[in-house]
Parts: C-alpha cells; sequence; structure tokens
C-alpha cells in the first residue's frame, strides 16, 4: 500500500504533469479559451487524484489488472490536465488547489492511521498505518515546496521592472 500510494500514484502524476506541461506550449488557441484560468483542468485532476485515494480504489487496482490500467490512464490524463492548467491560474488558484489536495491528503493520512481495522483488503494493517504515516509526511514536504514556489512568484512579481 505504501508504494502503491506514495510511489506509484505521485510518479505516474508527476510524470504527466510534466509531459502537459511541454504540451502547453503547442496547445491550440481553443483549450486556454474553454480552461479559463486552470480551473476545468485542476477540478479534473482533483476528482480523479480524490477518487485514487479511496481504499475500494486501491483494492480494485491491486486486484484486477483492468482497474490497475484504469488508474494509469485516469492519473495520467489527470496529470496532463494539471500541466496544461497550472500556468493558466492565478497564484490564488494555485495555491487553493495545492492547499486543498496537500489538506485531502493529510486527512486520508490520519483517516488510515488512526482506523481501528484495515480499509483495504488487499494490504496488512500495518501497511495502512505506515501509509497514512507517509501521506501525512509527503503531504507537509509538498506544502513546503508549495509555499517555497510561491513566494519565489510573488518576489519575482514585486521587482520593479528595468526601464
Amino acid at each position: 500500500m505504501l508504494t502503491h500510494m506514495l510511489v506509484q500514484i505521485p510518479l505516474i502524476f508527476a510524470c504527466a504533469v510534466m509531459w502537459g506541461a511541454s504540451l502547453r506550449l503547442r496547445a491550440n488557441a481553443r483549450w486556454p479559451s474553454w480552461n479559463l484560468q486552470g480551473a476545468p483542468g485542476l477540478l479534473l485532476s482533483a476528482f480523479v487524484l480524490t477518487y485514487w485515494m479511496t481504499p475500494i480504489a486501491l483494492d480494485h487496482a491491486a486486484a484486477d489488472w483492468g482497474w490497475d490500467v484504469a488508474k494509469v490512464l485516469s492519473l495520467s490524463l489527470a496529470g496532463v490536465a494539471a500541466g496544461l492548467s497550472w500556468r493558466l491560474g492565478s497564484v490564488v488558484t494555485q495555491l487553493f488547489y495545492a492547499g486543498n489536495m496537500l489538506w485531502m491528503m493529510i486527512t486520508a493520512g490520519i483517516l488510515y492511521q488512526d482506523a481501528e481495522q484495515r480499509l483495504c483488503n488487499a494490504y496488512l494493517w500495518d501497511d495502512q498505518v505506515k501509509t497514512g504515516q507517509g501521506l501525512v509526511a509527503l503531504s507537509i514536504l509538498c506544502a513546503c515546496v508549495v509555499l517555497v514556489i510561491a513566494a519565489r512568484a510573488g518576489h519575482r512579481q514585486s521587482r520593479p521592472s528595468a526601464v
């Protein structure tokens, strides 16, 4: 469960985000008009990531190869959408998206740690507790990275331009 939620899902999503960010330069003009300030693309990625954090989704993906393929495809689509949408949004939109996703990860991590029974049938209870701890730690690390990036972006915007 630990490698599933803290390695596989984040890596698939992160690779797709980078791919989407590189496609951003070649996207046609209709995409930005439909994806106003990146909100629809970020919302799509939030829904997909939310689904794959649920115990039933993890059980299905661990038990059936069809669900595993659906996981990879949906996470790839969500990552590309997030990569294309990220720069379209304002700093407020970006922080709102990141904050909500990180808070959801922390909440899921706490629920995984505090559950008195196994939530995922495909994994042991000890794996569930370790995954919960890892989700909280990863969320805190990601929050620090997002804050540093936002501070740098704010610092760049506050500098007076040379005339």
